[in-house]
């Protein structure tokens, strides 16, 4: 396993723990919430999990 995909799977658990708080802060939250880190996060996500496959099948 090489260090992309170990920092893949970090990342994808990292933003599943970042949802489940957001989940837990948006039931309590009033009004409509926009996700603007979304805007960030998603990008960096799927660069990663495209780099690890590539690296993934390449071998």
């Amino acid at each position: 396993m090489t260090k992309i995909q170990k920092a893949t799977i970090t990342a994808i658990t990292l933003y599943i723990l970042w949802e489940i708080s957001i989940w837990f802060w948006a039931k309590d939250a009033e009004g409509a919430i926009i996700r603007v880190d979304l805007l960030i996060v998603y990008p960096i996500l799927i660069i990663l999990i495209g780099i690890s496959t590539w690296q993934k099948f390449r071998k």
